[in-house]
């Protein structure tokens, strides 16, 4: 039997004929004045990509209803009071193929020094991640900053989610403003000298209705995604 690629998982998923796929990104917002994060340039865009598209999107809204019992009534009389909380949790993959060598272990950067000649033949950041990074990167939407000399504390930043083509928005936008709530890491493979391989992670997501100074509740009016219904889920009138 022939012996498998040394790069599995590339050898698998590198199909130059597919399609390129959608990606979905952070960017965080909200930030305190001057503040850029660790890994945006001078100038550069602050918005980062997934590896790949989010394994799995969990998508909860509630509404409060608050009941009121009448004696010797069938039911409560219900009133609405307010909108609930809208979270959404992703479950989200990062890997990596090569092996950056004992000797890259201890840089910030382990592929530092491949960039100029990839480990594997393909571009840094198609499969050659630095998993520690990507663990920070998303553990940085959870933590404030503190002004210097002083005890002023600013909340974590706000984040923008976006999700090509999901209309994920309730008016049909792609991305919501959003604050991460949780950000769980499971290793699930490493290699043999501790670099971390394979990873998931677990994040959750509360959508907010203020950015800045500024607060905008969401009106029903504005959800136009749901004029198409009828056009694909048809139902006969039951009352007139």
């Amino acid at each position: 039997m022939a012996a498998l690629p040394e790069n599995i998982l590339t050898s698998l998923t590198n199909l130059s004929h597919g399609p390129r796929l959608a990606k979905c990104f952070l960017q965080p917002l909200d930030m305190r004045d001057g503040e850029r994060p660790p890994w945006a340039p001078e100038g550069g865009s602050t918005a980062v990509a997934f590896q790949y598209w989010p394994e799995s999107l969990q998508d909860t809204r509630a509404s409060e209803w608050n009941p009121t019992n009448i004696p010797g009534g069938s039911h409560p009389i219900y009133q609405w009071t307010h909108g609930g909380e809208r979270s959404l949790s992703i479950t989200a993959v990062f890997t990596t193929d090569t092996d950056p060598g004992e000797e890259n272990l201890r840089n910030e950067d382990a592929y530092e020094g491949a960039r100029s000649a990839p480990l594997n033949g393909l571009n840094i950041g198609d499969r050659d991640v630095d998993l520690r990074s990507v663990v920070s990167w998303l553990r940085w939407f959870t933590y404030p900053a503190y002004e210097d000399n002083s005890n002023k504390v600013y909340e974590p930043a706000k984040c923008l989610l976006v999700m090509p083509n999901t209309k994920l928005a309730h008016n049909g936008q792609d991305y919501i403003t959003c604050i991460m709530t949780q950000c769980d890491v499971t290793y699930q493979a490493w290699f043999t000298n501790g670099f971390p391989r394979v990873i998931e992670v677990s994040l959750g997501f509360a959508e907010v209705v203020q950015s800045g100074r500024r607060v905008a509740f969401h009106d029903r009016r504005h959800m136009n995604p749901s004029s198409f219904v009828r056009t694909y889920l048809q139902a006969n009138d039951i009352a007139r």
